[in-house]
C-alpha cells in the first residue's frame, strides 16, 4: 500500500556513478541557469514545478551508486512528465557520464 501511495504522489530519477559533486553542480547550473540547490525544471509556461534536482552523496543501499548522484524528484502533479526530466538528465549524462535509473532501479535513457 505504501508503495502505491508513493507512486501516486512523487517519483524520482537518478543520474548515478558521478565522482565529482562540484562538476555535477556546475553542469546543473549551466543546464538550468540562475538556479542552485535545488535546481528546478519548470512547465513550459514556467507556472509550475515539474521536478526538483539536487546533487546528493550516495551513502545507502546494498549496491553503491555514487559516490555522488543527481536526484530528480518529480512532483505528483506532473507524475507523467517523465520525458522532460529524462531529457535534462540525458544532457547531463553526456557531460558527466554515469547511468540514469528510475526509482525501481531500472536503467533509463
Amino acid at each position: 500500500m505504501a508503495d502505491i501511495f508513493r507512486r501516486v504522489t512523487m517519483k524520482s530519477y537518478f543520474l548515478e556513478e558521478l565522482h565529482d559533486n562540484i562538476a555535477a553542480e556546475e553542469a546543473l547550473t549551466e543546464s538550468l541557469p540562475g538556479q542552485a540547490r535545488p535546481w528546478v525544471i519548470w512547465t513550459s509556461g514556467r507556472d509550475d514545478v515539474v521536478a526538483y534536482l539536487n546533487v546528493c552523496e550516495e551513502t545507502k543501499g546494498e549496491t553503491p551508486r555514487g559516490p555522488f548522484v543527481i536526484q530528480a524528484d518529480i512532483s505528483g502533479r506532473h507524475y507523467h512528465d517523465d520525458q522532460k526530466v529524462i531529457e535534462v538528465l540525458c544532457r547531463l549524462q553526456e557531460r558527466l557520464g554515469g547511468t540514469i535509473r528510475n526509482d525501481d532501479d531500472e536503467v533509463v535513457g
